[in-house]
Formats: structure tokens, C-alpha cells, sequence
């Protein structure tokens, strides 16, 4: 069974997806990290199989550090190994 990803909705609430991935069909990752003025925003472009590369906000943050950290978990949750349903 496919396993999903989500990517944050910049403008819902907390937790919520704006969309879901599957790991299995991500080609490439590129991390982008620019200041507001502020913050640290994080985005990812993301080119899966058959589909042009496109930009995901991960969040908003107030170091470079929490904006790396934020990557490794989105990294983590991309490798994390399903489950057994039971």
C-alpha cells in the first residue's frame, strides 16, 4: 500500500496538509531557507516522477538552526519505514 507525506498548508491551521507525497516517486529535494526580515522561511522544491519541480512551505522559524532541524524531520518522515497495520 502507498505510503503518504504530508506538506504543511501555509495558510490553514496548525497540522493541517496542503497536499500529500509519496516518498517512492520523489526524483529530487532542494532545500531553500531566506529571511523575511525576521523569520527563517523554509521551502522545499520537490520534482517527483512525471510532474514539473515545485516549491512546498515547510515553516516559519526564528533561527537557522530550528529551519534545519524542521529539514531533518521533513528528511526522517521521508525515510520512516511504514508500519504494520493490525
Amino acid at each position: 500500500m502507498p505510503r503518504f507525506v504530508p506538506l504543511p498548508d501555509r495558510d490553514g491551521p496548525p497540522g493541517s496538509a496542503r497536499m500529500w507525497i509519496n516518498p517512492e516517486h520523489i526524483v529530487s529535494l532542494v532545500p531553500k531557507v531566506h529571511r523575511d526580515g525576521t523569520h527563517h522561511i523554509l521551502r522545499v522544491e520537490i520534482k517527483l516522477v512525471g510532474t514539473p519541480a515545485f516549491d512546498a512551505w515547510l515553516g516559519q522559524f526564528d533561527s537557522g538552526a530550528d529551519a534545519d532541524t524542521r529539514w531533518g524531520e521533513f528528511l526522517r518522515d521521508l525515510a520512516a519505514r511504514p508500519t504494520a497495520e493490525g
